[in-house]
């Protein structure tokens, strides 16, 4: 008899990852343990640092990790640092507004490992051919220059040479959420958890996730809701580069849906809650208003967490019945 293995893929989000790492560690502190990790963008990060070490502590790490004033500071750089970076760009003509060491450094230093082989756990990280205009879902590689290139927003952070000669920008540009990679992976008795913490999900389905729009009764994901309908944030922050990456968000989702929708109805996926399901059944008072809004990071990891264990008591309470 087929042994059941754990796949575990992890969308891309930004400041959300944190809403993330709560789902992580609902499903660690329930004894599911990842035989296999995607990720792309912020779930490459979240899935490369547990990859090392599957365990509840190093989850409770990568929340702290995600807590750190350092780490938010490269992820979601401020102000002055884009102006900084705007400056020096138009000076020395370069094909990016930001300077990537930072973030490869806290690659380095928080993963420790060289390639994608030496981890724990088998880990894919998915990044868009900037010259093939296709998803590229890399098993084997050098983890830090595949982790970079899975998480820079083209124009923002430079793209990435990786082996073979192609330049490589954020997998999100056309695969956020590499659900069909790891089903291309899953045996028939696999089961693969799902955890797309992107403000626009392309996960959801009318009926059962909060933050796609629908008629009748509301739901979350199977939580009791307590909230009539969810009503996406709006970002408040101005600026060319904001408006840019803004259209990127929306282009993101409406490119990934179409392809996400019809493998979600794969009996082996599990749909963890969004954001907006944890908002709909009042375990969040405050949502993001985009992926660099990392002024909630505690809440989010808090709900997450909180709606991660609820949904794995329904779900386990359906799949008993």
């Amino acid at each position: 008899m087929a042994t059941s293995r754990n796949l575990v893929v992890l969308g891309g989000g930004g400041a959300l990852g944190a809403f993330q790492v709560g789902g992580l560690l609902a499903l660690a502190e329930a004894g599911v343990v990842p035989d296999a990790l995607f990720g792309c963008s912020a779930g490459a990060l979240n899935a490369a640092f547990l990859a090392s070490d599957p365990t509840l502590q190093r989850a409770q790490e990568l929340a702290d990790w995600w807590a750190d004033s350092g780490s938010r500071r490269v992820l979601a750089p401020g102000r002055l640092s884009q102006l900084r970076g705007m400056a020096s760009a138009f000076a020395s003509r370069a094909d990016a507004l930001l300077d990537e060491r930072p973030l490869r450094a806290l690659v380095s230093t928080h993963v420790g490992a060289h390639d994608l082989s030496e981890l724990a756990v088998p880990l894919t990280v998915t990044t868009t051919c900037l010259d093939c205009g296709v998803a590229r879902h890399h098993d084997r590689g050098p983890l830090a220059d595949l982790l970079v290139a899975s998480c820079s927003l083209p124009g923002l952070f430079p793209p990435v040479r990786l082996p073979g000669g192609h330049l490589h920008v954020d997998g999100g540009v056309v695969c956020g959420v590499p659900l069909e990679a790891a089903l291309a992976h899953a045996g028939p008795e696999d089961v693969v958890y799902v955890s797309d913490c992107a403000l626009a999900p392309v996960t959801g389905t009318a009926g059962v996730c909060a933050a796609v729009p629908h008629d009748g009764p509301t739901t979350a994901c199977g939580l009791a809701s307590t909230s009539a309908r969810w009503v996406p944030p709006v970002e408040q922050r101005r600026g060319a580069l904001d408006v840019v990456l803004r259209a990127f968000t929306v282009a993101r989702a409406v490119a990934n849906r179409a392809g996400i929708e019809p493998l979600l109805a794969d009996p082996r996926v599990r749909v963890l809650p969004h954001v907006a399901d944890a908002w709909a059944a009042g375990l969040l008072s405050r949502v993001p208003a985009g992926p660099r809004d990392f002024r909630s990071t505690a809440d989010l990891v808090a709900a997450g967490r909180a709606s991660g264990a609820r949904w794995l008591d329904h779900d386990r309470s359906a799949a008993e019945r």
